[in-house]
This record gives C-alpha cells, sequence and structure tokens, in this order.
C-alpha cells in the first residue's frame, strides 16, 4: 500500500465517524441548557377601598366593576366577597355586599360603587387554585408572582 492511498483511506474514515456521528460520542454528551418556563398563575382582583358616612351609616366606596370573588382591603384587613345583592332599608333600596374574612366570619356591608384614585389601582392578590375557573381573577406569569 502506498503513502497517498493510505492517507486517503484514512481521511476517508474520519469524515464517515464524523459523519455518522461518532464524533460526538468520543466527544462527550452534549451539555443540555434547562429553558426556563414561566408558569401562569391565576390571581383574584384585589382593590383598596375607603369608608365614607352616608346617612350616618358608614359605606364601602369600592370600584365599579365589583364582583364576587374580589379581594377589598380596608386598614390591612383583606376580606373576599362572597355576595352582592339590594336590600330595603327605611324605605330606600340599598346594595349590599357579604364579605368574608380570613377567619371565616361574614358581614354586610352597604356599598358605593364609585371609581376612584384610590380603589382604582389593581393590587397582588392572593393565588387561585389551578381548577377554579369561575371566580374572577387576572392571569400573571411567575415572575410577577414573586413580587
Amino acid at each position: 500500500m502506498k503513502r497517498r492511498s493510505f492517507v486517503t483511506a484514512l481521511g476517508a474514515a474520519a469524515i464517515s465517524a464524523v459523519a455518522l456521528g461518532l464524533g460526538d460520542t468520543v466527544a462527550g454528551p452534549r451539555a443540555r441548557t434547562r429553558r426556563r418556563v414561566r408558569r401562569r398563575i391565576r390571581r383574584r382582583h384585589r382593590r383598596r377601598v375607603a369608608i365614607r358616612m352616608i346617612a350616618g351609616r358608614p359605606v364601602w366606596v369600592v370600584p365599579i366593576g365589583l364582583a364576587a370573588g374580589w379581594e377589598l382591603v380596608r386598614e390591612n384587613r383583606v376580606v373576599i366577597v362572597k355576595e352582592t345583592r339590594f336590600v330595603e332599608r327605611g324605605g330606600a333600596r340599598v346594595e349590599v355586599a357579604v364579605v368574608a374574612d380570613s377567619d371565616g366570619e361574614t358581614e354586610e356591608v352597604d356599598l358605593l360603587r364609585e371609581d376612584t384614585a384610590e380603589n382604582g389601582k389593581e393590587e397582588k392578590g392572593s393565588a387561585l387554585p389551578d381548577d377554579d375557573m369561575t371566580t374572577p381573577g387576572v392571569e400573571v406569569t411567575g415572575d410577577d408572582s414573586k413580587k
């Protein structure tokens, strides 16, 4: 065998090894980079409320879009709205909300629906379970949930 045919055969073997992927096995496995996955989380709507005295009764000033399932904050106390309804008080029709606090105690509070600067700001609400699709909420990415 001549030197020229030997080098040609050796080159052909090296090219075929690289083409078949045998070169990767010799070099070792590739380091895989793990892509960061952003998880979508649903959170409750949370808004601050103010209290006004109307006809001698305390009335909570809430956003116009208030619905059952929202969280309301008043002086570091968070309550969840269970339902809203209209009742007759002193011959007048008044809107009330049934709210529950973290202890499970419920109470009825009078409402006045009005958008103000204080209750217009969306705050970070508590996370909703993944299977709860009936409660109104806001979808945020996993990065936003850590703030």
